[in-house]
Formats: structure tokens, sequence, C-alpha cells
């Protein structure tokens, strides 16, 4: 068998995805064998046709993500410290501590009182 250059490069490229695929994709062998049997060309249009369920179920998951985000800052702005006076007033009184005294953890106690009266007690 004589190694001629485009021979070499198919064999490292077949190796490299041997190598790396099983980490990526569950059915790497497969693919392998199908991209030397059939072709590259045929592979990518079935992994393209193959996609379409993934990037259906990729939608779904991020409209749910979108939903859950919505409903979380919609819980949050319901909060007494999210209301626009307690929090212009705990940012700025904030700001000031953490640029006079150059304490974070001051500038963070400012926020307790907002936090408790906003979850009714600490739990």
């Amino acid at each position: 068998m004589k190694l001629d250059k485009p021979l070499l490069i198919k064999l490292v490229i077949i190796a490299a995805l041997l190598v790396i695929a099983p980490y990526v994709v569950p059915v790497a062998f497969e693919l392998v064998l199908f991209a030397d049997i059939m072709g590259l060309e045929a592979l990518l249009l079935f992994l393209l046709f193959q996609s379409r369920n993934g990037l259906v179920a990729l939608g779904i998951k991020l409209s749910e993500f979108a939903r859950h985000v919505t409903l979380t800052i919609s819980m949050l702005a319901g909060l007494y410290m999210f209301q626009p006076k307690v929090c212009v007033g705990h940012i700025a009184g904030s700001s000031i501590i953490l640029i006079f005294a150059c304490s974070l953890f001051l500038a963070l106690a400012l926020w307790v009182p907002a936090i408790y009266l906003s979850t009714s007690g600490f739990v």
C-alpha cells in the first residue's frame, strides 16, 4: 500500500475524528464509517437533516429558559427592596460608604434591612 499525500491526509483526518469525536458526538464511529464509505458531502447532508431535531429541542429549551427568566424578573420586581425609592436610596448609601470607608462589607450591610423586609424575615 502506497501512502501518497491524499491517502495520508484521509487517514490522519479519520484518526483525529476517532480520537476526538467520541467526546463530542455519541455515534462518532458510525459517522466516520459513513464519511469513509459515502463521502464527506453525504455525511454533511445527513448531519444537516439530523440537526433539525436538535435545533427544535434547542429552541424549546431556550423558550423555556426565557419564560423562567421573565417569571423570575417579575417576581423580583414585586419585592420591597426593588421599589425605586428604596433601591435608589440604598444604592446611593452603599456607594457613599464604599467610596469613603472603602469597605465592601459595610456597603453590603446597608442592604440587610431591605432584604429582611423583602423576605418578611430570615428563614
